[in-house]
């Protein structure tokens, strides 16, 4: 018995070192295993991540021209943006305009018929305008002025259109004797008042405007296109423009072609003034011709 006492504890000691050596082992696995974990979080590591080698084949069965940028998708809800910057653009005089402004400017008073309601008119007060008038709320400055507005039969609604003759006739009174003025009506086409130029705002050339624009009726269709462009050709120091309705969104581009200021023939932009009327519609295409060139803009209910 007594001489089998050391190989028991020699056993006994063997055992103990092979449970430390195991236990040092596996707690030695388990920081290994921490650390790698750790470290794949601090790299930001959002799954598996496979790596491929390219073999010693050809070469030339990998393409490695650059990814394409990406891009956002983005929703354009109001029309002014649809239109996007011009970058080459030839523009047309349309058709309709020299053919039927030269035969209408003829006969202008005929444009609208006889069906009107009178508005009457006082005469133009010289002295309380002084530079400036306004229109439907939006101030113009500067010494001539013309005025582009609906005659289309969607006019007719709601008593539309003779507003619109009031607030004309109000604002060209407020003119003084010595600036100038051009008015055109225009549905289909463009109806410009009897004059081969912009008028002096005289109490006796108002007098005749004023059984002009009361004279004049709101029929068919709309397209300011034509009406735009003889304003523009007039060169006045502002145009003051409504609608009702909508047109071809078309028009903001021919608008900045035709209006953009060249300082190399000393070429200047003419801001064009606008009033959608009525219609929620119209606001998108008519603040996008205000601030293209320059102007004011402004919704009336």
């Amino acid at each position: 018995m007594a001489g089998s006492t050391p190989d028991t504890v020699r056993s006994s000691w063997l055992r103990d070192c092979n449970s430390m050596l195991i236990s040092a082992l596996c707690n030695l696995t388990v920081l290994v295993v921490l650390g790698l974990l750790s470290g794949a979080a601090s790299d930001q590591w959002g799954g598996i991540k496979l790596m491929a080698e390219a073999g010693a084949g050809d070469s030339s069965n990998f393409d490695d021209s650059p990814l394409e940028e990406t891009f956002e998708l983005k929703a354009v809800t109001d029309s002014a943006e649809s239109i996007g910057p011009i970058t080459s653009l030839e523009v047309a005089t349309p058709t309709a305009e020299l053919a039927s402004l030269n035969a209408l400017s003829e006969s202008a008073a005929r444009a609208s018929g006889l069906e009107g309601l009178a508005l009457g008119g006082a005469s133009a007060d010289d002295g309380a305008s002084g530079r400036s008038t306004d229109f439907f709320g939006i101030g113009g400055y500067g010494q001539t002025f013309v005025y582009v507005v609906d005659a289309s039969d969607s006019m007719n609604e709601n008593g539309k259109f003779d507003r619109a003759r009031y607030e004309l006739l109000q604002s060209i009174e407020q003119l003084a004797s010595d600036q100038r003025y051009f008015v055109i009506f225009y549905n289909d086409d463009a109806y410009p008042m009897d004059a081969d130029e912009p008028v002096m705002a005289t109490e006796k050339q108002f007098a005749a405007t004023t059984e002009w624009v009361n004279a004049a009726v709101a029929d068919r269709g709309t397209n300011p296109l034509p009406a735009l462009l003889y304003a523009l050709s007039l060169k006045p120091d502002a145009v003051f423009f409504l609608s009702d309705g909508q047109f071809d969104p078309l028009t903001i581009q021919v608008l900045r072609a035709h209006n953009r200021p060249t300082k190399r023939v000393g070429k200047r932009q003419i801001p064009i003034h606008t009033v959608a009327f009525v219609d929620y519609m119209t606001i998108g295409i008519m603040r996008a011709i205000a601030r293209d060139s320059g102007g004011e803009h402004r919704f009336v209910k």
